[in-house]
């Protein structure tokens, strides 16, 4: 494995909100790449249509050049089978070449695309599905993240703070040695660390620090101050939904007042873990408000999962999809610690596993497919196979030998109608949110094509259709 390498292309991706298709420049996504002898692969070389499947290439007897002879199979869906292909520019559109060669220079570390093609996601017949790479550059992130010493001292935080417009709570760790002082990324990143430097009552941040690689993004992720809110905006005739006025600032660090007393530290500044470097990311996590106090973690009962939202398979593009809310609280209302919860779930009869065949799934984990999200307590699954009947869910805590559980919930499919007309009542709508069919949010309702509506209720109950315009 070639490790802490980073992808850089431009292509072209289908835009779910208007039915067309937008270009990209995509820097700073992490690269998964495999030199085995004369061979090399690549993971996911479509950089916006991941599917964990690589792509096999050959090295040169001179070493200077990988060659990968396309077409190379991707991935089956809706009938169709799909593969990584080679093309040329023809006319106004891409068509199969004579050469289907994807080749790049190599010089020990770096591979550079050079051939001029464009890879893209198409059928055997050519055909493409909308997923273009080109101008594709692999090369040595040459940045190294920021490491406590192992005698540092080391403290449980409980970290609080307002993120994608509501607030939030988790767990990190802070340690301290010295004046030196490392926040642990609070994204969940192991081994990534913000650091500061305690200054009296002060506990000051530099701008733009390396955070490493966060498979959860696919990016290279930096601390980024910033400035701006997420503001909740009513739009006539459509409802309300949340608009992102967040941008970077160039201050020169991020300042934490900190409490020697109780050994607490918050801060009025914005920051992002961004995944970008020198630009405000795509998919960047902010944090605004932070406030950092010690925490003592006790054994408890969680609370009770809810699914917040449910709808089938959506027709033409073979998923259908379902939110959970887990809450990283106790059955008193009280925080409790995520880092040591789990959950069982079940589709229909059967209890969903990991690859490794585990049943009881780490509270924060994602695969990008099925365990598509997690946002705060929201969890998002993307499902392939019909529910017949119901789902079910079920968390668990941790602490020390002892392990508590919430109920065992189960929500009936078939008794949706119901539960939406229980959820409508007399109740007031607050919010309005849009998504496209990967769960990405929307700044507006999509003009043309489908897309995921998701009202919110002001006893804190959510309904989420599927809409086609």
């Amino acid at each position: 494995m070639l490790t802490n390498m980073e992808w850089q292309s431009k292509g072209f991706k289908p835009d779910y909100s208007t039915g067309q298709t937008s270009t990209f420049t995509e820097t700073g996504a992490i690269a998964h790449v495999v030199k085995n002898g004369n061979d090399f692969y690549i993971q996911d070389p479509i950089s916006q249509y991941k599917k964990g499947v690589w792509i096999k290439g050959t090295l040169s007897e001179d070493g200077t050049q990988v060659v990968f002879n396309t077409p190379q199979m991707f991935t089956t869906e809706n009938g169709y089978t799909f593969y990584y292909y080679r093309m040329v520019q023809s006319g106004t559109k891409l068509a199969i070449g004579e050469s289907t060669d994807l080749v790049f220079s190599y010089d020990g570390e770096k591979l550079v695309q050079t051939d001029g093609g464009y890879l893209a996601v198409a059928t055997l017949q050519g055909q493409i599905a909308g997923y273009v790479d080109y101008n594709i550059t692999i090369q040595p992130i040459g940045e190294e993240c920021a490491t406590p010493p192992t005698d540092s001292e080391m403290l449980t935080y409980k970290m609080t703070y307002e993120g994608q417009g509501a607030e939030q709570s988790k767990t990190v760790n802070v340690a301290f040695s010295g004046t030196d002082v490392y926040i642990a990324n609070p994204t969940g990143v192991e081994g990534s660390w913000i650091k500061g430097t305690l200054d009296g009552d002060k506990i000051v941040c530099p701008n733009s620090q390396f955070l490493g690689a966060d498979e959860s993004l696919g990016h290279y992720v930096y601390f980024k101050a910033a400035k701006g809110t997420i503001e909740m905006v009513e739009i006539p005739g459509y409802g309300t939904f949340p608009v992102n006025n967040i941008s970077l600032t160039n201050d020169e660090a991020v300042t934490f007042t900190y409490n020697a007393d109780d050994r607490s530290f918050s801060t009025e500044q914005l920051f992002l873990v961004n995944d970008a470097k020198d630009k405000l990311g795509n998919n960047y996590l902010d944090y605004a408000k932070a406030t950092y106090t010690t925490f003592a973690e006790v054994a408890a009962t969680p609370a009770n999962p809810s699914m917040t939202s449910f709808h089938d398979i959506i027709e033409g593009y073979g998923f259908g999809m379902f939110l959970i809310d887990m809450p990283n609280q106790d059955v008193d209302g009280n925080y409790i610690n995520q880092d040591n919860m789990y959950y069982n779930l079940y589709i229909d009869d059967k209890q969903i596993a990991l690859p490794n065949g585990e049943t009881n799934i780490p509270y924060a984990y994602v695969d990008g497919d099925f365990f598509m999200q997690v946002s705060g307590t929201a969890h998002t699954f993307k499902y392939y196979d019909p529910v017949s009947e119901k789902v079910g869910f079920q968390t668990f805590y941790k602490v020390g030998d002892e392990v508590n559980q919430s109920e065992l919930v189960w929500y009936y499919i078939k008794n949706e109608s119901d539960a939406i007309a229980s959820v409508n009542g007399n109740k007031q709508v607050v919010s309005t949110e849009y998504f496209d069919l990967t769960g990405k949010r929307l700044a507006a309702p999509a003009t043309k094509g489908l897309f995921i509506q998701k009202t919110t209720y002001s006893d804190g109950t959510q309904r989420t259709v599927k809409t086609a315009k």
